[in-house]
């Protein structure tokens, strides 16, 4: 065996309820690329190899899946190569360790560290961790050409692009980026094989809605836009490059036929750019005859959907989407850089309402400098999605996400210390109570209340639409079914009462 690549078990707040158990797609390409270019490849998915354990974790909080301990003993011993993925910046703490314990069993090995929270921080993650190299952006490239130089013996980290490492004197060295890859159809499919996806497969768990037998996939890398609190950009650019449909299809076609899939999640940042694409895929789709769910839980553009599109989009199996407007302020959202306007959103979102698609919009409050009087303009805006035909909503606190434009601004600004703290607020997401305002016009208290008043105005316009759905969301809960992220939250919540380990008591 020549190289391990593992995926850590997550840390979840104690008080979240959308959990999700979703098959590690990065992690799956490059084993899929590295396998493809002749060398042995050993999976470790500590969340997959044990979906239904739980143990504590810091801060009111619990590790899902395998321990570290678990994880480390499954390394082959016999592989030169381990590589960690070390996913978003509020797993860094978790996965910092796990590195340090790895180096502490096999102090030969040589450790990769890949993901967004390595590409936005790699200084901080090789001075502060036990790692070898950090891959940046886009790993499939980088990740093989490392290999093939380490395990022929003249591995020269000056030459390759893409990547940092620790330089004579201990200091980060930090290469030239590695340019974007075009040719996105041509890297080899995930190695689905090498993981225990069986166990995700009979459970129907993935990022979006239970609709079965489910599978990622991506149609497409980057996202064209610039927002200015996310961390896109540094990971991926901003060139938006979609795949071949055929060819796309032809990998679902053979996901059905070897694993019976049922639904697929499209983990794009941004799937519906071009509105001839998302047309050409949705007709061959059926002109194939093919027959499944698919999702867009990532949450998509508005600009694209029409009621053309929103009927292709159902009569081709789409039945879940998410739109991220992330303010109903114009002020905002020129400061943040979304280049929309909150009345195509809500045009978008009856369209895709009026046939039958089931929409959850995401919100975010506390921008650096937002007002009072900006959250009345979203309250207003959440209101009208309500009554527009969206099923659900997140209303988050904004949170600055290194690798984003306003990390840079604000942690310049307030000289912020990246301890693990602050990588605990990050999880203000699943947890209202780790809410920290970035505004100055917001205590963090009065945030983590205008949290709630927006979640509370959504659905009390919604349900006032349409009261019949609360009681068709239970009756579905209550026959094993999921139509929305909602119910999918309620049955997390369910299912969180089975869990084994030290919380399953």
């Amino acid at each position: 065996m020549d190289i391990c690549l593992i995926r850590p078990a997550i840390v979840v707040p104690a008080k979240n309820i959308t959990t999700m158990f979703t098959p590690p797609l990065g992690l799956a390409y490059l084993a899929g690329s590295l396998r493809g270019a002749g060398f042995g490849v050993q999976m470790i998915d500590a969340v997959g190899e044990s979906l239904d354990t739980r143990h504590p974790a810091p801060n009111d909080c619990y590790y899902y899946g395998l321990s570290l301990a678990e994880t480390v003993n499954r390394i082959d011993p016999d592989c030169k190569i381990v590589g960690v993925a070390f996913g978003f910046s509020f797993e860094w703490p978790a996965c910092r360790d796990l590195v340090a314990a790895i180096r502490a069993r096999y102090p030969e090995k040589l450790l990769i560290g890949g993901g967004e929270h390595i590409t936005a921080l790699p200084e901080q993650s090789l001075l502060e961790s036990e790692l070898d190299f950090c891959v940046l952006g886009e790993g499939e490239e980088t990740a093989t050409e490392i290999a093939a130089a380490y395990l022929a013996g003249n591995l020269a980290p000056e030459t390759i692009d893409g990547i940092a490492y620790k330089g004579a004197g201990g200091n980060a060295v930090i290469n030239p980026r590695r340019g974007r890859r075009r040719d996105i159809d041509q890297i080899p499919w995930p190695a689905w094989d090498l993981m225990p996806i069986e166990n995700y497969l009979e459970r129907g768990y993935g990022f979006g809605v239970n609709r079965g037998r489910s599978l990622p996939v991506m149609a497409s890398r980057g996202c064209p836009y610039q927002c200015t609190f996310c961390s896109n950009p540094s990971m991926w650019t901003t060139r938006w490059i979609p795949r071949d449909p055929d060819l796309l299809l032809d990998e679902m076609q053979e996901y059905q036929d070897r694993y019976g899939i049922e639904n697929f999640d499209f983990y794009d940042l941004t799937a519906i750019v071009k509105k001839a694409w998302i047309v050409d895929f949705c007709r061959k789709i059926d002109e194939r005859g093919m027959n499944f769910t698919w999702q867009l839980p990532s949450g998509t553009r508005s600009e694209a959907i029409d009621e053309e599109v929103a009927a292709l989009l159902y009569k081709s199996g789409c039945r879940n989407m998410s739109y991220s407007p992330e303010s109903g302020a114009p002020a905002v959202l020129a400061r943040i850089k979304k280049k929309i306007t909150t009345d195509a959103v809500l045009t978008s979102i009856r369209a895709s309402f009026a046939k039958g698609m089931n929409v959850k919009c995401n919100i975010i409050l506390g921008f650096p400098g937002e007002t009072f009087a900006e959250v009345l303009q979203s309250y207003r805006f959440i209101i009208q999605m309500g009554f527009a035909g969206a099923f659900d909503i997140s209303v988050w606190a904004f949170s600055p996400y290194p690798g984003s434009e306003l990390f840079a601004a604000i942690s310049a600004e307030r000289e912020m210390v990246l301890d693990d703290a602050y990588f605990d607020s990050l999880r203000s997401y699943a947890d209202a109570s780790k809410t920290v305002s970035y505004s100055e016009h917001f205590t963090d208290a009065r945030l983590k209340r205008l949290r709630v008043i927006g979640t509370l105005l959504f659905y009390a316009a919604a349900w006032a639409r349409r009261p019949y759905r609360p009681f068709v969301s239970l009756l579905n809960v209550a026959r094993g079914r999921q139509e929305s992220r909602s119910e999918m939250g309620l049955v997390n919540v369910l299912r969180r009462g089975r869990l084994t380990g030290e919380a399953g008591e």
